[in-house]
């Protein structure tokens, strides 16, 4: 029979993007007696996969496990008489991210053409593309893209997918990197392992819920105003899951490259 022993809350780490930063997420790893043997174990909540790291903090050695969308892993196994939960907390670090962390598995489809993030007919400025000087300017950023849009305007998604996170209830913005954890936001995981995000929503205008399944053009919030920016807009990108966390990729976006998306065009979407 297996008890459990200890619950220990750590930090679930995801780097996101440029304008909402990072997400952190109280998850927990728990500590299992079976049999003779001490199980950190991992419960991966979230309906997509995610892998841990495991960094040995005496050898400096690092490990990762996979697990899968809705899968409990065992992440270390150790002898009763050998650890215990305090020694084992002070000897590795946890952290978790979404994807996998195969190489193999990382690969993703680089001529999908994803829809625009608003409704047919409608047509935005973008204000920030490719590789922005304000924002746009890292590995997390450099391939997103701003939409000048009004406060209540539609969000679709751009692709069929799960969502697997939704932040909605902020309703503060400023003009300053500490104003960054309160951006509203959606965040959704696609079949090829790749993740979009839909930053600076209205409050409590999300349309769906976490482990929700939704179709291209659906609509799935509002725009809004909230978080770090200085206008309302829509900051949205793809990202593909590395061992450092979400990096964002170039992609078609509307039969178009992306770094067509230049700041004060416009685009329709037709």
């Amino acid at each position: 029979m297996i008890r459990v022993y200890n619950v220990w809350y750590l930090f679930l780490f995801f780097i996101l993007t440029s304008c909402a930063g990072k997400s952190q997420n109280s998850v927990s790893v728990s500590f299992e007696y079976s049999k003779d043997s001490l199980l950190v174990i991992y419960k991966n909540t979230l309906y997509c996969p995610v892998f841990s790291k495991i960094e040995n903090l005496e050898n400096n050695t690092v490990r990762y496990i996979q697990s899968e969308a809705r899968e409990t892993s065992r992440l270390l196994k150790f002898g009763k008489i050998d650890e215990d939960s305090i020694s084992i907390l002070k000897k590795y670090q946890f952290e978790h991210y979404y994807g996998y962390h195969d190489e193999k598995k990382q690969s993703y489809d680089t001529t999908y053409n994803y829809g625009l993030p608003y409704l047919k007919g409608k047509q935005y400025k973008v204000i920030q593309g490719y590789n922005g000087s304000f924002t746009h300017n890292n590995e997390v950023s450099r391939h997103t893209i701003d939409f000048k849009m009004n406060i209540g305007d539609t969000v679709v998604a751009t692709r069929d997918g799960v969502v697997i996170k939704v932040v909605s209830h902020h309703n503060k913005q400023g003009t300053t990197k500490k104003f960054r954890p309160f951006a509203n936001y959606i965040v959704i995981y696609h079949s090829d392992n790749t993740i979009a995000q839909y930053v600076h929503l209205k409050q409590h205008s999300n349309l769906i819920k976490v482990g929700d399944s939704v179709t291209i053009n659906q609509p799935i919030g509002l725009s809004g105003f909230t978080g770090w920016t200085t206008t309302p807009h829509l900051h949205f990108g793809i990202f593909k899951p590395t061992k450092k966390g979400l990096n964002s990729i170039p992609i078609y976006l509307n039969s178009l490259e992306g770094k067509t998306y230049k700041k004060n065009k416009i685009f329709k979407n037709d």
